[in-house]
């Protein structure tokens, strides 16, 4: 299974499919999250973009939104917020393959890097999927998920910051590689 996704990540390196997902994440975080979460209307802080809070604080910004807010907030999560994992998945793999990869390619770590983005966009899913329940079932207080909803926030943010650190150890890699060449 890891070969034949990476054999398929591998034909997709390029930086043309890499400038195209950029492209694509850029209109989600610009455009599409904004209004699906209509974080453009209102001044508060959104849970997705913390990397850690306690029950108490999450429900503090529950309890600010409104609830027509808290309804659309559920609803882009399970929608809209499902696809872009994908997108910020696909683009730090292909990434890690054009960067990391190459400037160890002789090191099985280097193959197991190209995932390490995926376990960040599970943890997106499983925090979409948290923050959705509590949404929608504010007023009730499901502490233990909120709880588990602030681990799936900060496992997000984790993961994709070390594969993002793992792109940026090969990029300067690569170009010492070349420097000494």
């Amino acid at each position: 299974m890891k070969t034949k996704l990476l054999t398929t990540f591998e034909k997709w390196a390029n930086w043309k499919s890499i400038l195209l997902l950029f492209a694509l994440q850029m209109l989600f975080n610009l455009v599409i999250l904004p209004g699906v979460s209509s974080s453009d209307t209102h001044d508060l802080p959104v849970l997705d973009l913390q990397f850690w809070y306690t029950p108490q604080r999450a429900y503090e910004i529950i309890g600010a939104y409104p609830a027509e807010l808290l309804r659309s907030a559920a609803i882009g999560r399970l929608t809209v917020d499902m696809v872009y994992p994908l997108v910020y998945g696909l683009l730090i793999s292909l990434l890690l393959i054009v960067t990391f990869r190459r400037a160890f390619a002789k090191k099985d770590f280097a193959d197991w890097a190209v995932f390490i983005p995926w376990g960040g966009v599970l943890g997106d899913y499983l925090e979409n999927i948290s923050l959705s329940t509590l949404y929608l079932q504010y007023p009730a207080e499901l502490t233990t998920l909120a709880w588990m909803a602030s681990i799936f926030t900060a496992t997000k943010w984790t993961l994709i910051g070390i594969a993002f650190v793992l792109v940026l150890i090969g990029a300067v890699k690569l170009t010492f590689d070349k420097k000494q060449a």
